[in-house]
């Protein structure tokens, strides 16, 4: 006879705690295991030390994914004023009619 337990919202062991991929954590690590100190700098002003690992947080943003400004800095720049030299734009089945902007009569 075998007894089967279901434990449901219980205590994750061994999981990485969300700071080590958040943009906001101070991470000090000392030579030992145990000589680890987690801050948070969600507010720049008084960074809160973290004394446990943390699962969820509201304040979390991840450094593995790029922000918006810096998808912004590393995007091209296309220029499409000079429709007319290209009369075939896109797909092959499109049609492109080029009209004055306000800007080109500036």
């Amino acid at each position: 006879m075998s007894i089967s337990i279901t434990v449901r919202n219980g205590t994750a062991i061994g999981k990485e705690s969300l700071c080590r991929t958040c943009r906001y954590a101070s991470i000090l690590l000392g030579y030992s295991e145990s000589e680890e100190e987690i801050r948070c700098g969600y507010f720049s002003e008084l960074p809160r030390l973290v004394p446990f690992p943390v699962s969820r947080c509201s304040d979390y943003l991840s450094k593995l994914a790029p922000t918006l400004y810096e998808l912004e800095k590393i995007a091209f720049i296309i220029d499409v004023k000079d429709v007319k030299a290209a009369s075939r734009v896109g797909f092959a089945g499109a049609v492109v009619t080029a009209g004055t902007c306000e800007e080109d009569s500036e």
